[in-house]
C-alpha cells in the first residue's frame, strides 16, 4: 500500500515565531522558544540591573525574566493586559541557566521563512542585542543575538 505525504514546508524553510514587543517584533526560530505562558507574578531577584524583571518558577525551574527593550537601552513597555512570557531555550547549554524568559506584548505568530522571503534592512535604531534587522512581506523584525544576550544574562544572575 502506498502512502502520500504532504509537506507543509520545504527543506529550505524555517518555522519561526514573530514575537511582539513594545514597538517592534523579534524573529526567532520556533525551536528556540520552549513555551509561551500567561503573564504571572514575578518573584524578586537580587539583580543589580533593571532589565532583569525578576524570575518565574516554570515547571519547577527558576527562570530569570528579562525585558528585551530595557536590555537594548529603550524605555520599558507600558503595562499591557496581553503581556506574556516567552520561555527561551538557552543556546549555550549552561547548567546555571538552561532557560530564560522574555516579557512579550502579545501572542506570537508562526511564520514559515525561507532565504528568499527576507531582506536585510539598514536600521538606525538597531539595538545592541539586535543581530540583524530584516524585512519579510513588508514587515520589519529584529533577529536578536541570542549568544550575546545569554552571556549578558549569565554575567548578572
Amino acid at each position: 500500500m502506498s502512502q502520500s505525504l504532504t509537506k507543509t514546508n520545504t527543506p529550505d524553510q524555517v518555522d519561526c515565531l514573530l514575537i511582539p514587543l513594545k514597538d517592534r517584533n523579534l524573529l526567532l526560530p520556533n525551536v528556540t522558544v520552549a513555551e509561551i505562558i500567561p503573564f504571572s507574578h514575578l518573584l524578586t531577584t537580587a539583580s543589580s540591573v533593571d532589565w532583569i524583571l525578576g524570575r518565574i518558577d516554570w515547571r519547577g525551574t527558576p527562570v530569570p525574566v528579562i525585558c528585551y527593550e530595557m536590555l537594548n537601552s529603550q524605555t520599558a513597555p507600558a503595562p499591557n493586559p496581553n503581556a506574556r512570557f516567552a520561555v527561551i531555550n538557552g543556546v549555550g547549554a549552561h547548567a546555571d541557566m538552561p532557560f530564560y524568559a522574555m516579557l512579550i506584548q502579545g501572542i506570537p505568530r508562526l511564520v514559515h521563512i525561507s532565504a528568499d522571503d527576507i531582506q536585510e534592512v539598514e536600521a538606525m535604531n538597531q539595538g545592541t542585542y539586535d543581530q540583524q534587522v530584516v524585512s519579510m512581506n513588508g514587515e520589519n523584525a529584529m533577529i536578536p543575538d541570542l549568544d550575546r544576550l545569554e552571556q549578558t544574562v549569565l554575567g548578572v544572575i
